[in-house]
């Protein structure tokens, strides 16, 4: 018989797992609660302060914005096969560049397409690939220098959502 260092004695095993303290019973509603902050509005909330900086709006502005995300009465324009936009006035600092929030769907390609000034998009949701191979999700800050070019595809099976400022965007044929 071979004895190995990385195994236990399971009486061992037993008197660790006796030893241990009873879990604690959730308190009722916890996981509703829990599911609520997970699915609703307030899971966009950690990107408030970036979102503020990124509009240069305040944040009770910011916050209607963020709330028109998930209001099925909210106005949302279709741009694209799979895609939607939401364009809205920012602050000063931005000047000439337009802010806005958009969506894809899976699978939806946002096509290739040139940046007349830099463009800023904050993901909020989901996962991108663009004509470059680079793969960014939520919470990533993508700065797209005047003058470059590529497409974003939508990977995975969550609908991709983010915010961008940007000046103005050339796609091919125009």
């Amino acid at each position: 018989m071979i004895e190995r260092d990385d195994e236990l004695d399971p009486r061992v095993l037993d008197a660790l797992a006796n030893a241990l303290e009873p879990t604690a019973v959730p308190a009722p509603g916890l996981r509703a609660r829990l599911f609520g902050t997970i699915t609703g509005r307030e899971r966009f909330l950690p990107f408030l302060d970036r979102l503020i900086a990124l509009f240069d709006l305040p944040e009770e502005e910011t916050r209607r914005e963020v709330d028109a995300i998930l209001d099925p009465d909210a106005e949302w324009e279709p741009m694209l096969d799979g895609c939607s936009f939401r364009d809205f006035e920012g602050g000063p600092a931005l000047g000439d560049a337009h802010a806005g929030l958009i969506r894809l769907q899976p699978g939806a390609v946002f096509p290739s397409h040139r940046h007349v000034g830099e463009e800023r998009i904050l993901l909020l949701q989901g996962r991108v690939r663009d004509s470059e191979g680079n793969e960014y999700r939520a919470g990533d800050t993508i700065v797209s220098a005047d003058g470059s070019a590529h497409d974003m595809l939508a990977i995975g099976d969550e609908e991709v959502i983010y915010a961008a400022v940007v000046v103005a965007l050339e796609f091919s044929g125009e």
